[in-house]
């Protein structure tokens, strides 16, 4: 599981919530018991961020230390384990135990219907067939480093693993028919800097599920050096996977790196920046592009890269919408049928509230495989947040395979090769498709670059209507060039197209 980064843990915090109310047996689950566990995390965090922080106890039994990845593997959960796994109920949930990159535990607490919280023990969710010199105390001790949440349980060819909440405050989410790909996190502090720090969740309180739910409830708290917060997480899975956050963020400091609704997802090549030249396959990544709207209601892409060096993009302005796309769907374009990269889920972040003035941030780091991460996306506040302050934010996630809304046209392929004949010149072909660009007269391109000459511009249509956009682009001696492109009628019909050119 390449998203995961190193992982936290306070001391487990025996009694929090022991007071929380309780409810009629005929209930289904109130809001109250929500929101009271949630309140009451949001309380032990602030409790924390006022006092120093400390590191999470290194406390892995020996025998499981140094396991690789395939070691890992053999501490197989349990699927007859799963916590509220009998046909009937809508949803369970299976312990993941520590090991390998998730040496730190995690306590996850069990809420009952009438609010009554118990702590959930996992040494018997966990097969331990291939660790025979594991004694009885090092099975007990293991505990748990997240959890795998699966709707309709028990339920053949129906329910299935939907989400996974496991290392730092990372969670995976995917639609129905989608394989895992891209991750979210809870919070970002420090991304692409030298001293990028990773908030680790320390405690989960899971919702027990009543018959007919569709959402599972989860309250989490988290911490690092910088900051605690308590989070609630409200999960909906189906066609597309749905899950609304609403955190409450503690500093311990001032904080000017913070990263909202932070995603995580991986670009090794494709047609717009196709670096690796050993690797025979078309394409290979989670996500092929940012996708944001802006407050004015304008549409931007932009092509993901696998840079030379590190680099960061800051789109300035309000959003009501931005995520981490990956468009191109035929199998073909990949050419692998064991990554199904086809089958990755897009993420939208969409803002619930005014999250005031900021920026979305984009990194791109270079990477020569596709085991790891390589490319980041968040919203940063303008202003720093503040030591002692309390802050509230509110979004949705939604797990999907295609933007909600086709209008304007988008961009459905960014292309960029070598011009025959002349090696200084770099051909851009950007196809757009939409039905709004059927029914339109001439198009006009409305294309700039930052430095360079741009030539042989030239747009054309086919019979469905699609729109091909290609120019040259001579970028002489400059080490980085942005373009923009859009095309337009008696107004703008497309999105907006931004790219960075470096050298290759």
């Amino acid at each position: 599981m390449r998203f995961v980064r190193e992982a936290l843990l306070l001391p487990f915090i025996a009694g929090l919530l022991a007071a929380a109310p309780a409810a009629r047996a005929d209930e289904p689950r109130p809001a109250a018991i929500v929101e009271s566990v949630f309140a009451q995390a949001g309380q032990r965090a602030a409790a924390l961020a006022a006092a120093p922080y400390q590191k999470p106890a290194d406390d892995l039994p020996k025998v499981f230390h140094g396991a690789d990845y395939d070691a890992y593997r053999k501490l197989r959960p349990r699927p007859d384990k799963t916590v509220w796994g009998t046909a009937g109920n809508p949803f369970g949930i299976l312990p993941l135990p520590r090991g390998w990159l998730y040496p730190h535990p995690v306590a996850i607490h069990l809420v009952a219907r009438d609010g009554a919280i118990r702590p959930l023990a996992s040494p018997d969710t966990v097969d331990f067939v291939d660790y025979p010199a594991a004694t009885d105390g090092d099975r007990a001790r293991l505990g748990a480093s997240g959890f795998r949440a699966i709707t309709r349980p028990g339920v053949a060819g129906d329910g299935y693993e939907f989400a996974v909440f496991q290392g730092g405050t990372y969670f995976r989410a995917v639609a129905k028919g989608q394989s895992y790909g891209i991750s979210a996190r809870a919070l970002a502090i420090g991304t692409g800097s030298s001293t990028e720090e990773f908030p680790a969740f320390t405690d989960f309180w899971v919702l027990e599920p009543a018959a007919g739910d569709d959402t599972l409830h989860v309250v989490a708290l988290s911490q690092s050096s910088s900051a605690a917060a308590a989070y609630r997480f409200a999960l909906r899975p189906g066609s597309d996977a749905i899950i609304d956050v609403v955190g409450e963020i503690h500093p311990r400091i001032d904080v000017s790196e913070i990263g909202v609704a932070p995603l995580s997802s991986m670009y090794l090549h494709g047609p717009a920046d196709p670096r690796v030249s050993d690797d025979q396959r078309p394409e290979a990544h989670d996500s092929d592009g940012l996708s944001l709207t802006t407050a004015s209601g304008e549409r931007i892409w932009r092509p993901l890269a696998n840079p030379k060096t590190v680099q960061v993009s800051a789109l300035v302005g309000r959003i009501t919408r931005f995520g981490l796309e990956q468009r191109q769907r035929a199998p073909a374009a990949y050419a692998d049928g064991e990554a199904k990269y086809e089958k990755r889920p897009s993420i939208f972040i969409e803002p619930v509230g005014d999250w005031g003035d900021g920026d979305v941030h984009l990194l791109e780091i270079p990477t020569a495989n596709e085991y790891a991460d390589n490319v980041a996306a968040f919203w940063r506040p303008a202003a720093p947040w503040r030591a002692g302050k309390t802050y509230r934010i509110a979004y949705r996630l939604q797990w999907t395979v295609d933007l909600p809304a086709k209008s304007p046209a988008r961009v459905v392929s960014t292309r960029v090769a070598p011009v025959a004949g002349n090696p200084a010149l770099r051909r851009f072909t950007l196809e757009f498709a939409g039905a709004n660009l059927i029914s339109e007269g001439a198009l006009k391109p409305d294309l700039w670059a930052t430095a360079g000459r741009l030539s042989a511009i030239s747009v054309s249509r086919n019979a469905s209507g699609a729109a091909t956009l290609s120019f040259d682009l001579e970028p002489g001696d400059a080490p980085v060039i942005e373009l923009h492109a859009a095309l337009a009628g008696s107004s703008q019909l497309t999105e907006t197209w931004l790219f960075r050119w470096t050298p290759d």
